[in-house]
């Protein structure tokens, strides 16, 4: 056992954020509480400045926020350190301004920024406030990126030192390609199989989603090491293990079964004659009488008798090994007797060794398994451009420590010459070694100055399951040139910190198992008021003791004691003068697992508490709600089929019962209700989507008003409100209401799942939180319970993949032997410890407990705190050890005021809470009749729409439309307008003969494009064909589908090839091209805007602009006054020569001649149609987008103008047929820019 003395633990110092030396290597050893953020952010302060005390101290030069490189763990926590930085600087900055005026230091005191009352005399006060300017403006460009997020910008920055392709794609989930792999090896390697295998195999494996849940932490970065004596075996093939070692065990399984049955009269009769035999006195007998008395031997023989029929057992029984071998029964002879003898013994002696060990053998094909796995996802990866984000590690690292790494790490730190590593002790191996690389192994002589700074908390390392290594922090803190440590908790109340501080403190052992993780105690930096407990003080630490089984209900109890007593006043903080009530969201439950919080929640429930369980990871298809929303959509899809209608009725979502179901069923009138019900419901799915359908649902069936007050009701509500959301997502890439169908059951299938189908939290509105003692790190709480923290420790399963860090090879390897499990339980118990802290440092200033009035049997991480670390490092216990000694023991340590031990016998009762008392129910807004309906999205038809019917005195002033256009959200409306052909077509004058002449002559009479159907239906299957297959080489399979689609006959496949091939042909111009030479990269399908109106868009002045700067001017808009959003979506964006483009596809019908298709006709319907107004608004959408993302865009330069390609009319070759260009005014996009 490790010991804890003061010579064995490495130095630290304390840390002064003024004097912390920023061109070393240091390491930050931050206890819980104790300002982890507060410290990043000052030190990013003196680097922005070169500042602190003394001067050599500081870096080489000033940084700008680009060169300062964070990294943390979490998209989450990075957005968290950007803002805490930005307003760091913002207040230091305010206060060097004051300072400036006033000249007085006392300013800085008593702020987040008080260091710079140290600093302000050795900086130019004018530079410094520059500096932060510039930072400030620039916080959007600081490299402050999650550890993926770095890596990816280093490979893709430095791509010619990295060898990585510009184009990767960045896959966040594998989950379905490793699922995929380890489908693809079972099927390989398992299906060929004979009897015996197979059976093995699906008695040990299951299936290829079980083997993937046990080697999916393997199958990424280096290969996991595997130590065993039995390394013969796992250098053979797979199909060589199988056939000479596990077939050959199983037959000759099989040949004992079947010798066993054959022969089993003879062994019982030999057994039972020898246990019936009188034997004389002092003679031996041959069967130890103790043992193999007259009840145990029937039993075992019955017991060997269904072994031996049941085909599908693949070991041997326990009790045939211990009572029927050859050598058992030679042990079980009475000394000096001659043992049983039967050849059978004799044969499982024989099959007990052939067979070896079954779970090395399992062991052995899981690391078969691996490897295959893993060498068919790095084929995949060599074939294509998807990453992960342990690939992004991986490659960067890889790329560090090739030929040409030492250039690539020398660019890294010439663009960020000093990082910091936030939460280091989850940082693992790879991660480590990449850093190691680029800082801590950098030449002390390099021409660019760097500096590294690691913090972090070794005793909250708790994440070894996800692959993060406490090996690699200690070695790290080995090799750090500095260590300091934080020493002031802001936390917690000084009462609970000296009871942790009590806990933890040990005199000999080591608190955490290992020399190199101490503890060191924690000041207190905030002073806070106390917490009231029915008008006293609290104590600290809440003991209950009693039966463990009972906790839960201990808890439960607890909780409503304290919220009937905060009813009251009683309970609360701030002392008996300002008492803050207790509210119920300043309670947070901590457990291990889900099965923890279901039986904490339903406790609670037992006493009319609510809570939210904030860990839940669950996906939302899971959830019962999925399947009955796939029974009522089932029945909204086919209202006419009965059995649809009566399933979903019968959801638990419905809530009706059986009888108001048999009911239904036989009255006609009320099945004719029902039946209109749906299809009107079908209507509503139809036309306006799945979720105004479902909307309607919910209200009119009340299914919200049903489930709200039933158990888990919340749950369930915000379960089908987010399954709804979803649906209504899906519905834009599914083509019809039956698709979205089975998409739904796809997803409760478990098919390609993702991260925004995890269920929600239903509400933390005055709840209880039930939370994971994983999840609650690095959060707080007022008060916390913490009821099964004393549940001894499990044993592993001997079938796990066990690993240890092997020291001497700085490694973690695959104990496959199990030869070192000492080793791994020290692991084990040693994060039991890293759990327990971080459990008790979660508390503002109350914990509560509950323990069993005795120990025994397992270790337990509580215990081991209690007891000094004298339990010692194994998983059993070698004795008892009472609860209430230990906890008097370290009362005397901590203050025995801050300790209470109670007993908890379960029999008080405490009425459920009062309806005074239950948290307040969510009440609806009064509704006072006053809707503001002039706020809308709306799209071009709307606006049109809204053009025609003013002008013709339709539509009112006083009554203006709906708040949101339904044609701006669907497809139908952006293309609308193709139905519409107000062209005045200059040839529609020209003789029956002149039009023949000019009709279309390169298509069968009959099949040319203004022939080809027309109409809203027939326009959108063609800008369908263009989004699919975009401009390349006409796709046959696109043919097919069009003739399809628009239920023409096959003789129009030629000709509809031959008319999309002169589309794509045609020359557009002032570019000079056709679509077929654009290159993928080059342009965007259906880019989708908004146009936000900044103010009511007053009309006046709107048509003013377009009379004075745009030629196709020939009307004023007749249109309300408008506040909102414009919405729509461009065909098609490109670029060409550097200038960007808009284009949009027509395929309205204007003549059967190509005169119809000319320059002057086209402009005239251009007008008639208000494309005109359609084209300015696309036009102001681009332009402002380009805006944002080149800051040094021009209208002038940059933008190329807009084109409407009218597909009937381009015939491949002349460029004044079929296509409109413009280039709107500069001075009239940039007066409508600012009019809306």
């Amino acid at each position: 056992m490790a010991l804890y003395t003061e010579k064995s633990m490495e130095k630290t110092t304390a840390l002064d954020p003024v004097s912390v030396p920023l061109n070393s290597r240091v390491l930050i050893e931050a206890s819980a509480g104790t300002g982890k953020t507060y410290t990043i952010a000052s030190l990013y302060l003196r680097l922005l400045l070169q500042a602190g005390q003394p001067a050599a101290h500081n870096f080489a030069r000033p940084l700008r926020v680009e060169q300062i490189l964070v990294v943390t763990f979490t998209e989450a926590a990075t957005q968290e350190l950007k803002a805490r930085i930005r307003e760091r600087i913002q207040r230091a900055k305010a206060l060097l301004n004051i300072y400036r005026r006033q000249g007085d230091k006392a300013i800085f005191r008593n702020t987040d920024n008080a260091m710079l009352e140290t600093l302000v005399d050795e900086l130019d006060i004018g530079l410094a406030v520059e500096r932060l300017n510039i930072a400030e403006r620039n916080m959007d460009m600081a490299a402050i990126y999650t550890i993926h997020g770095f890596c990816r910008r280093m490979l893709m920055q430095y791509a010619f030192h990295s060898g990585i392709h510009f184009d990767l794609e960045l896959v966040a989930d594998e989950s379905e390609l490793i699922e995929r792999f380890c489908a693809e090896f079972w099927r390989e390697n398992f299906y060929p199989q004979p009897l015996q295998i197979a059976r093995f195999i699906h008695r040990h494996f299951i299936s290829p989603q079980q083997v993937m849940a046990e080697i999916r932490p393997y199958v990424y970065g280096d290969m996991l090491k595997i130590e065993t004596q039995h390394g013969s075996l796992l250098n053979l093939s797979l199909q060589e293990f199988f056939e000479g070692y596990l077939l050959r065990g199983q037959q000759a399984l099989d040949q004992l079964k079947a010798a066993w049955l054959a022969q089993a009269e003879d062994i019982e009769r030999l057994i039972l004659e020898e246990i019936g035999r009188d034997y004389k006195k002092g003679e031996k007998k041959r069967l130890k009488r103790r043992v193999f008395n007259s009840s145990n031997p029937p039993k075992w023989l019955r017991e060997m008798k269904d072994w031996a029929q049941n085909s599908y057992e693949t070991a041997l029984p326990e009790k045939g090994i211990k009572y029927f071998s050859q050598q058992a029964l030679i042990d079980y002879a009475e000394e000096g007797a001659e043992p049983i003898y039967h050849p059978l013994f004799e044969q499982l002696d024989n099959v007990r060794e052939s067979l070896a060990d079954t779970e090395l053998y399992r062991k052995l094909i899981l690391a078969h398994y691996i490897r295959g796995v893993r060498a068919k996802l790095l084929d995949y990866k060599l074939k294509h451009k998807e990453k992960s984000f342990e690939d992004l590690l991986h490659l960067f690292k890889q790329a560090l420590y090739a030929r040409s790494g030492d250039e690539l790490a020398d660019a890294v730190r010439h663009r960020y010459p000093f990082a910091m590593i936030d939460e280091f002790q989850d940082t693992d191996n790879n991660q480590y070694q990449i850093f190691h690389k680029l800082y801590m192994g950098a030449p002390t002589n390099a021409e660019i100055p760097t500096g590294f700074l690691m913090i972090g908390d070794p005793k909250q390392a708790i994440y070894r399951f996800r692959g993060a290594d406490i090996f690699t922090y200690l070695k790290a803190s080995r090799q750090a040139a500095l260590r300091l440590t934080l020493g002031l908790n802001y936390r917690s109340h000084q009462d609970l910190l000296k009871a942790v501080n009590g806990l933890f403190d040990f005199s000999l052992h080591a608190p955490f198992l290992y020399k190199g993780i101490g503890f060191e105690p924690v000041g207190n930096g905030k002073k806070l008021s106390p917490f009231m407990d029915n008008g006293q003080k609290a104590a600290a630490f809440d003991f209950y003791l009693g039966d463990e089984t009972q906790a839960a209900r201990c808890c439960a109890q607890s909780i409503a004691r304290w919220l009937k007593d905060a009813a009251q006043n009683n309970t609360g903080f701030g002392g008996e003068q300002e008492l803050v009530p207790l509210q119920p969201k300043d309670i947070a439950v901590l457990v291990r697992n889900r099965y923890e919080a279901a039986e904490i929640r339903k406790a609670l429930l037992a006493y009319d508490i609510p809570s939210v369980y904030l860990s839940d990871d669950s996906n939302v298809f899971d959830a019962g709600e999925a399947k009955d929303l796939l029974l009522i959509l089932n029945a909204c899809l086919n209202p006419l089929n009965e059995r649809n209608i009566l399933n979903a009725i019968a959801t638990s979502t419905f809530s009706l019962t059986a009888q108001d179901i048999h009911h239904i069923k036989h009255s006609e009138k009320d099945w004719e209700q029902w039946v209109e019900r749906f299809l009107h419901y079908q209507r509503i799915w139809r036309y306006q989507g799945v979720l105004a359908m479902l909307h309607r649902l919910f209200m009119r069936e009340a299914i919200v008003q049903r489930l709200i007050g039933s158990a888990e009701g919340e749950r369930r509500v915000t379960d089908l409100f987010h399954l709804a959301e979803l649906l209504q997502q899906a519905a834009a890439t599914n083509e019809n209401e039956a698709a979205l169908v089975h998409w739904l059951e796809a997803q409760i299938q478990g098919e390609n799942r993702t991260d925004a189908q995890r269920i929600r939290l239903e509400s933390e509105r005055q709840l209880v939180r039930v939370v994971t003692v994983h999840k609650s790190k690095g959060l707080e709480y007022p008060l916390v319970w913490l009821p099964f923290i004393a549940k001894g420790v499990k044993t592993p399963s001997r079938r796990d993949i066990s690993t240890y860090y092997d020291k001497a090879r700085e490694a973690i390897h695959w104990d496959m032997d199990n030869q070192h499990q000492e080793q791994r339980d020290k692991e084990s118990l040693a994060e039991e410890m890293r759990l327990l802290y971080v459990a008790l440092t979660r508390a503002k200033y109350h914990i509560s407990f509950v323990l069993p009035t005795q120990f025994e049997k397992q270790w337990n991480a509580l215990l081991y705190a209690l007891t000094q670390g004298e339990i010692g490092e194994t998983r059993g216990l070698d004795g008892t050890y009472q609860s209430r000694p230990l906890l008097e023991a370290l009362g005397r340590r901590i203050g025995e005021q801050n300790l209470r031990i109670m007993a908890f016998d379960g029999e008080e009762e405490i009425a459920a809470l009062t309806e005074e008392i239950r948290p307040p129910l969510l009440e609806g807004e009064y509704f006072n009749l006053n809707i503001e309906r002039d706020w809308r999205v709306l799209g071009f038809t709307a606006l049109a729409r809204m053009h025609e019917q003013k002008s013709s005195g339709m539509l009112a002033s006083s009554e203006p439309l709906s708040g949101v256009d339904f044609y701006a959200f669907s497809e139908q409306g952006e293309y609308a307008g193709e139905e519409r052909n107000n062209f005045s077509l200059a040839a529609d004058n020209m003789s029956p003969e002149g039009q023949q002449e000019s009709r279309f002559q390169d298509y069968p009479p009959g099949f040319s494009p203004v022939d080809f159907p027309h109409g809203i239906y027939v326009g959108n299957a063609l800008h369908r064909y263009f989004e699919k297959y975009a401009f390349g080489p006409v796709a046959e399979e696109g043919i097919q589908s069009l003739c399809h689609t628009l239920q023409l006959a096959q003789e129009w496949q030629a000709p509809l090839a031959q008319w999309l091939e002169n589309i794509r042909s045609h020359p557009l111009a002032e570019v000079g091209i056709a679509l077929k030479d654009l290159a993928p990269s080059d342009y965007l399908q259906e880019m989708q805007f908004y146009l936000k109106l900044s103010r009511n868009l007053k009309i006046g002045e709107f048509n003013r602009l377009l009379q004075q700067y745009h030629p196709l001017y020939c009307r004023d808009w007749q249109l309300e006054e408008i506040k909102g959003m414009i919405r729509g979506f461009m065909d098609l964006v490109f670029r060409h020569g550097g200038k960007y483009y808009i284009a949009d596809y027509k395929s309205n019908l204007l003549g059967m001649s190509p005169q119809h298709y000319g320059k002057d006709v086209l402009q005239q319907g251009m007008q008639n149609n208000q494309y005109d107004l359609q084209y300015l608004l696309y036009t102001l959408a681009l332009h402002r987008y380009l805006g944002t993302r080149d800051s040094n865009y021009c209208y002038r330069r940059d933008f190329g103008g807009v084109y409407y390609l009218f597909l009937r009319g381009m015939n491949g070759r002349e460029e004044e047929y079929g296509v409109f260009y413009t280039k709107p005014d500069e001075r009239l996009i940039e007066a409508l820019d600012a009019l809306f």
